[in-house]
């Protein structure tokens, strides 16, 4: 009762002073204690949705990829192409890319293990740099299921090429 009889008996510009100055002090604890909080934590939460969105998008993407991967590595899975041979595709990989007459040999390689692979052993002697990268990127990029499962090279340094051995690997 007290304070309520101080505050009573300020003058009337003193009360507006201490009115304006406590609702300054409300006003502030309820933007900076309150309302900032809650913005920031809304921002923090939107940023990590977003970000947690695109890992998502990310995961279904490379699932899609490792499902097609593993139904085009099935056995039987592959109905469309049953003349393909894998040295048949190579010698026509080499020719197009003009390294037939640098092959040194290519030999198949029988694995009990694995009847389901077929695999074929190729060097080539002489080769330049350019003519090794477009011999390996039509079998990384050949529709059937193949994969290089040995590549060594050797710089040649009389005539700055490459002596290049791999194994190629045919899954189905």
């Amino acid at each position: 009762m007290q304070k309520i009889d101080r505050f009573i008996s300020l003058s009337k510009r003193e009360r507006m002073i201490v009115l304006g100055g406590g609702i300054f002090v409300a006003a502030f604890i309820l933007i900076a204690g309150i309302l900032m909080p809650f913005l920031d934590f809304r921002a923090d939460t939107n940023t990590a949705i977003r970000n947690k969105d695109g890992q998502l998008r990310s995961i279904f993407e490379l699932s899609a990829a490792i499902k097609s991967v593993e139904l085009a590595a099935r056995p039987g899975s592959r109905t469309d192409n049953k003349a393909f041979t894998l040295f048949g595709f190579l010698e026509e990989l080499a020719s197009k890319s003009g390294v037939n007459d640098r092959i040194e040999y290519m030999k198949p390689i029988i694995d009990a293990a694995e009847s389901s692979r077929e695999s074929v052993e190729v060097k080539i002697r002489g080769i330049y740099q350019e003519d090794l990268i477009s011999l390996l990127y039509g079998i990384e990029n050949c529709p059937d299921p193949l994969r290089i499962k040995r590549l060594h090279i050797r710089r040649v340094e009389r005539d700055n090429n490459l002596d290049v051995t791999f194994q190629v690997v045919h899954y189905g």
